[in-house]
């Protein structure tokens, strides 16, 4: 069996949501399909139409099975929350969020999974950097919206090669659209969602073009 990885904003959740809904649905006998994103589950079940083998949440920070059951988690260190605390009151940021996989926080608690900044002014990307000043455990990227802050071992690969450890499949392929993709579309096949208009690369297309080398390699 073979597994199938799709980011969901911009990638799987596009303009032909439905159809790409669809063909995954045709196509259950060539791969399992998982869905990897940066949003929580709580936030990705406001719009996820289709069920999954796997859930891949946070940016990899953590992964639910078939049943929604959390089957790996990975915490940021409380020192490095409360210093990232520290900074985003500095900076003057109104609102932000401590995530702990179950709910949102305006404080740090413990068992802090990732963080979320709303982007504000146009400073936002050397705030990013003053946020980030010696912390080596943990990475950050700025997103439409948000600036995400997540530890350094939570990655879309490293969610995927968790999943590999624990169950064999013969090969991975994987389709997204951002830079918190690229390390996953990087380390197993990936495919490179651009979602323009009449684009010949967006996530149905790929997914056709998928398809064809995943048959042949059945």
């Amino acid at each position: 069996m073979n597994l199938l990885v799709s980011d969901f904003d911009g990638t799987f959740f596009d303009e032909n949501y439905y159809m790409n809904i669809d063909y995954i649905n045709n196509n259950k006998e060539n791969f399992d399909f998982a869905i990897a994103t940066g949003r929580s589950m709580n936030s990705l079940l406001k719009d996820l139409k289709i069920s999954c083998k796997y859930y891949i949440c946070n940016d990899g920070g953590y992964i639910l099975d078939d049943k929604k059951n959390i089957i790996y988690k990975n915490y940021i260190d409380n020192h490095t929350i409360k210093t990232i605390y520290a900074r985003i009151l500095e900076l003057g940021y109104n609102e932000f969020y401590f995530d702990d996989i179950n709910s949102l926080h305006k404080k740090p608690v413990e068992n802090i999974n990732k963080v979320i900044i709303k982007l504000n002014n146009q400073n936002n990307i050397k705030n990013m950097e003053n946020i980030m000043n010696g912390l080596d455990d943990v990475y950050a990227y700025i997103s439409t919206n948000w600036i995400n802050i997540i530890s350094i071992n939570s990655t879309k690969s490293n969610a995927i090669n968790y999943i590999l450890n624990n169950e064999n499949y013969k090969n991975v392929y994987t389709v997204g659209n951002n830079i918190n993709d690229y390390d996953m579309l990087d380390k197993y096949n990936g495919y490179l969602v651009t979602n323009e208009i009449n684009s010949n690369f967006n996530c149905i297309n790929n997914f056709l073009e998928l398809e064809k080398i995943i048959k042949k390699s059945n």
